[in-house]
């Protein structure tokens, strides 16, 4: 287990230095307006995914060993053309799509999607080697796209952006769509399919993880400017790195918790990897605190001197969710997804009603202070839950010689 959380770890590790590349890239070369039009188009497709991955998400992975997998991925691919075609129309209606790039969100959020719906059931067959290889092999292909486009070819408009995430969601797509037609052609014998548990379980868990998005990102629709919206998703998508620790270690529980069941080592180690990842997150937090602003304006551009002030205000939530994720992904892995729901919507509740306080008096900042409250409400939610479950006390849950036992018998 830990061997896996280590290579996941590094994996997620060096997706965020190629982000942060393609941040860089993408500020000093398209400028901030066109990164927050980047940065619109990414979070119209977000809230298609989340749509979609009522069916096709990560809690489909409770599902992979227990179903037949033919009838779960040839539902899932019908379930994610209707799902997709709706989504787009209504975006198109709203008119919150970026003009002339209509169609292309069509295709690529199609394509994105059915990425995403693969590498789940990959991961639920706990081939953790493959999923981490096209984890870094997509935004690799997308930042020798973008250097192409902007270096080579000198386009510096959205469209160096997008084209190059075409091309390397088409190659992660092909790769492991072969490996899923190698899982159906070997698959068991196994018949049991239930279209309304899948859908009850997805729902919740979409709904939970569209909450726990709009916390930080429902302000972005009401800046006046996509310039505001550029610098603010700028320091989101930096701070929020500190979330690969986390991020890093969740799935990885997911799977085992899916596939073992609530067994006391799997509680105890919940527990001890929660914590781990908040002090590791808390170091890196402590590390950015000490960077010099003229790195950020030196990497970024002068457009954007406020990105380390804003990071740092988002900071306390972000350590918030780098102690919670590991928790919400125990719960996930039991089918709790009611629970996790409750708690992000909470959250995004507290974020909203913070955010109409404090965004008139505080603008960018109001908005990630609004951010915080509604991380620390969930977070705190979802300890709660898990210490009441458990019976966790105080005294366990600060003794750290049985964390040392855990991550000894994980080995």
């Amino acid at each position: 287990m830990i061997k896996n959380i280590i290579q996941t770890l590094f994996t997620k590790g060096f997706v965020a230095i190629i982000n942060f590349l393609i941040l860089i890239i993408s500020a000093k070369y398209l400028g901030m307006s066109t990164r927050g039009e980047i940065s619109l188009f990414v979070l119209n497709i977000a809230n298609i995914q989340i749509i979609n991955e009522i069916y096709t998400g990560y809690s489909l992975v409770y599902f992979v060993p227990k179903f037949n997998l033919k009838k779960l991925f040839v539902n899932g691919l019908v379930w994610t053309l209707a799902a997709t075609s709706v989504s787009n129309l209504i975006f198109f209606l709203l008119n919150k799509e970026i003009e002339g790039f209509e169609l292309t969100m069509l295709f690529l959020s199609l394509l994105i999607i059915l990425n995403t719906f693969n590498m789940v059931i990959i991961l639920a067959k706990e081939n953790v080697k493959l999923y981490n290889l096209l984890s870094i092999l997509q935004p690799l292909l997308l930042i020798c796209g973008i250097m192409f486009f902007t270096l080579y070819l000198k386009d510096f408009t959205f469209r160096a952006y997008v084209i190059p995430l075409f091309i390397s969601f088409s190659v992660s797509f092909i790769i492991s769509t072969i490996k899923i037609i190698q899982y159906i052609l070997i698959d068991d014998s196994k018949l049991d399919f239930s279209l309304k548990a899948v859908f009850a379980n997805g729902f919740f868990c979409q709904l939970a993880g569209w909450f726990h998005i709009q916390v930080n990102r429902f302000t972005w629709y009401f800046f006046t400017a996509k310039a505001l919206v550029g610098l603010y998703a700028a320091a989101s998508s930096l701070i929020e790195s500190v979330w690969i620790i986390a991020s890093g270690i969740a799935p990885i529980v997911l799977a085992k918790i899916s596939n073992t069941g609530d067994t006391p080592f799997n509680r105890g180690i919940v527990i001890t990897l929660a914590k781990a990842g908040f002090i590791l997150s808390c170091i890196v937090v402590v590390v950015i605190w000490f960077i010099p602003v003229d790195v950020f304006i030196y990497l970024l551009g002068e457009d954007f001197d406020q990105v380390k002030h804003l990071m740092l205000w988002l900071s306390p939530g972000i350590l918030c969710i780098s102690f919670s994720t590991v928790i919400s992904h125990y719960f996930s892995g039991l089918g709790k997804l009611k629970f996790i729901a409750g708690c992000n919507f909470m959250g995004f509740v507290f974020a909203m009603i913070m955010a109409s306080i404090l965004m008139p008096k505080y603008d960018l900042t109001g908005a990630a202070m609004a951010a915080n409250i509604g991380y620390f409400i969930s977070s705190l939610g979802l300890f709660f839950g898990f210490a009441v479950r458990n019976k966790l006390t105080l005294y366990q849950f600060f003794n750290f010689k049985a964390d040392i036992q855990n991550i000894r018998q994980a080995f």
